[in-house]
């Protein structure tokens, strides 16, 4: 081997390393952002380095192997063609992970941040007022049919036709309906009080009474006790609306840490714009807001068609930290607006150019 053969077969080694070197940096980024969180990026990138190596080397096998004419190894061509198609594999679906994370990672936190804050402002300003319209609206209800039945029953104790003076069957029928009404809605209020105005065997000495002396203090009994009943139902009303509206004011307990990301630590990630930031980052993001959204924010994130995922909303920021996931969003046409093409491209070019300058690093020995 003369020199100048022996400089270009060091500069097509240097070119494979420096090609090989970058690509394993970007898988190693790659793989750190989640399935190996905390471990040291560089002991990782020496690993996949070796599996650049790996790769080149069963290429460049196989290569030989098809260029025998005689004594070629069908078994040993096939098992290092696998063997590459693997170990490539591995490298071009992380290289294009690390890509996606890099150009959109910000982009995909700011959105996200920015549609919980809209989320919160917007259903709590409606939902506080749609809550105060109803619980409204239920004790004006609640309050109009208790008013009525006392008095209706005011009327119908006095009530001169025949059979109906006193305290009997009609009066205690007005009774047993408003019983009914203030235990509507128990189940949805969670209240379990009984409501009893009228009882068979506690009250049983006032049914029949048409004597004029005791009218007027059974009409004011009961339509006290109707008073009283009515006054508890609709404490039980305004504590549940008040429950729901409490929830709303927990959401807006997230608007000052959302406030403080936007200001402090969003700028800060953008100017460092590296996908360890990003992943830094969003462990604040996760853990300060959105793990706290409720279940309604991230059901309306994503798009389900037939129980499947079918899209996004808003693209959800742990989802870009995993490579399978991405891969599968890019598959299934689910990365509308985010540029793929380009990656995949840039990715192949880092592969393709490595392996030439390895098979020309190699020429020489096959």
């Amino acid at each position: 081997m003369n020199k100048s053969q022996l400089l270009v077969k060091l500069a097509c080694g240097v070119g494979y390393l420096l090609f090989a070197g970058f690509s394993a940096y970007f898988t190693a980024s790659s793989l750190s952002l989640n399935l190996l969180n905390g471990t040291n990026l560089w002991l990782v990138f020496a690993l996949v380095l070796v599996v650049a190596i790996l790769a080149g080397w069963c290429l460049t096998n196989a290569i030989g192997e098809a260029k025998k004419r005689i004594g070629a190894s069908k078994s040993k061509f096939w098992l290092s063609l696998l063997g590459f198609l693997i170990f490539w594999g591995f490298s071009f679906v992380t290289n294009v992970h690390y890509f996606f994370v890099e150009k959109h990672g910000y982009e995909i936190l700011a959105k996200e941040l920015s549609s919980a804050k809209n989320y919160i402002v917007e259903n709590t300003e409606q939902n506080n007022k749609s809550i105060e319209d109803q619980k409204n609206a239920a004790k004006i209800a609640l309050e109009n049919i208790i008013d009525t039945n006392q008095r209706t029953f005011a009327r119908e104790i006095q009530n001169t036709m025949d059979g109906h003076y006193g305290f009997g069957d009609a009066c205690i029928s007005i009774l047993k309906s408003t019983e009914v009404s203030l235990r509507k809605d128990a189940e949805m209020y969670g209240d379990t009080i009984q409501y009893t105005i009228f009882d068979e065997s506690r009250d049983s000495g006032d049914r029949g009474v048409t004597q004029r002396s005791r009218i007027g203090e059974l009409r004011e009994k009961y339509t006290n006790r109707m008073q009283e009943w009515k006054t508890r139902k609709l404490a039980v009303i305004e504590n549940f609306y008040e429950r729901q509206k409490n929830q709303n004011t927990e959401l807006l307990d997230l608007l000052d840490p959302i406030e403080d990301l936007e200001k402090r630590h969003l700028p800060a990630v953008l100017k460092d714009g590296s996908i360890n930031a990003y992943y830094k980052y969003y462990d604040q993001q996760n853990g300060r807001v959105i793990a706290k959204m409720p279940k309604a924010y991230s059901d309306g994130c994503v798009v389900m068609k037939d129980g499947k995922l079918d899209n996004f909303n808003v693209y959800p920021s742990h989802r870009m930290f995993d490579t399978m996931s991405v891969w599968s969003d890019i598959l299934s046409g689910r990365l509308l607006g985010m540029t793929m093409l380009q990656w995949i491209i840039i990715a192949l070019i880092f592969d393709i150019v490595s392996f030439i300058l390895f098979a020309l690093f190699r020429r020489d020995n096959d």
